[in-house]
C-alpha cells in the first residue's frame, strides 16, 4: 500500500494552471515523488497534457465540472469534488492536495506524519471571521451573521470560533473523507450567499471545526506565484518550456528542469511595481 498520495486539481482553458501541476510533479520528482510508497494523482479536464508523465491520471468530464461547479455557476467547488475523487480512487490512506500555483521546498513527509484519522492538514489560519478587518473575509460577517442556514439534517450558523483556512494545501486520512462531501454542501449553501472567492476554503475549514478534527498547518513548507506580479513572471516561463521541450516528455522535462528559474530576479519585480504604480498593469 501507499504511503501517501499527492494530489494535484487541474483545470480550465488557461494552459497556467496544468503547466503549474507539471511544474509542482517536475521539482518534487527526484527528492520526494518518485519513491516506490509514494503515489501521484493528477485530476484534470485535460488528461492528454499529462500523458507520459508516470502518474495517476483522473479525467474530470464534461458532467463532472457541470455537477462540481453548481451547475456551472461557481468553479471552485470543483477542487473539493476532484480531491473526493482522488481519494475514493486511491490506494493510499493519506492524500495530500497542493495547488498548480505552489511547489514544496521542504520535504512533505513531515507533514504526513501529521495526518491520521481526526487530524487533518490545511495551509495557514487566515484569522477569525468575526470582527475581521480583512475586507474579503468580513463579506462572511455581513452575509452570514445572525443568519441560520439549512446544511442537510443541520443548521450552520457563524460563530466567534469561525476562521478562515487557506486550502492551497489539504491533507486527510481516508477515514475521514466524509469531511469533504459535507464541505461540499455546506459550500452549496453558502456561495449564493457570500461575495467572495473563498467560500470553498471557508466550508472546508468550517466542517473540519465542527467534525472535531485537529488542524495542522503546512504553508512554511511551499512557496508560490499565487500573486498577479508573480504569476504574470512564471506562466510565459512555464509556457516557452513546455512549447520548447513538447506537452509529454517526461524524462526531457525531468532532465532540463534547472533551466526553469521560478523565482522573479529583483529588476522584474522593480519594473512590474514601477508598471504598477503608473497604472499601466
Amino acid at each position: 500500500m501507499l504511503n501517501r498520495e499527492h494530489v494535484i486539481v487541474a483545470y480550465g482553458q488557461e494552459l497556467g494552471y496544468h503547466h503549474g501541476a507539471k511544474f509542482q510533479i517536475l521539482s518534487a520528482w527526484n527528492h520526494w515523488y518518485s519513491r516506490p510508497d509514494v503515489g501521484v494523482c493528477v485530476v484534470t479536464d485535460k488528461p492528454d497534457l499529462f500523458k507520459g508523465y508516470p502518474i495517476r491520471i483522473l479525467e474530470i468530464t464534461s458532467q463532472n465540472f457541470f455537477k462540481w461547479s453548481l451547475n456551472g455557476l461557481q468553479h471552485f467547488g470543483i477542487k473539493l469534488r476532484a480531491f473526493e475523487y482522488a481519494m475514493q480512487t486511491s490506494q493510499s490512506l493519506i492524500s495530500l492536495l497542493l495547488d498548480t500555483d505552489t511547489y514544496w521546498i521542504k520535504n512533505p513527509e513531515c507533514l504526513v506524519k501529521k495526518i491520521c484519522d481526526g487530524q487533518a492538514i490545511m495551509f495557514c489560519d487566515e484569522g477569525s471571521i468575526k470582527g475581521s478587518r480583512n475586507l474579503s473575509i468580513n463579506r462572511f460577517n455581513e452575509a452570514l451573521t445572525d443568519q441560520a442556514i439549512a446544511w442537510g439534517d443541520m443548521t450552520y450558523q457563524l460563530t466567534t470560533e469561525s476562521r478562515m483556512l487557506n486550502s492551497s494545501i489539504i491533507g486527510l486520512h481516508k477515514n475521514n473523507i466524509e469531511i469533504i462531501d459535507k464541505a461540499f454542501h455546506l459550500f452549496s449553501a453558502l456561495e449564493p450567499l457570500v461575495d467572495a472567492h473563498t467560500v470553498e476554503q471557508f466550508s472546508l475549514g468550517e466542517t473540519l471545526r465542527l467534525e472535531n478534527i485537529k488542524v495542522n498547518f503546512g504553508a512554511s513548507y511551499t512557496r508560490d506565484w499565487s500573486s498577479i506580479g508573480r504569476k504574470n513572471y512564471v506562466t510565459p516561463i512555464l509556457y516557452q518550456f513546455f512549447n520548447r521541450h513538447g506537452e509529454n516528455d517526461f524524462s526531457s522535462h525531468l532532465a532540463n528542469l534547472n533551466s526553469i528559474e521560478i523565482r522573479r530576479p529583483a529588476n522584474v519585480f522593480i519594473r512590474q511595481k514601477l508598471a504598477k504604480l503608473c497604472g499601466k498593469n
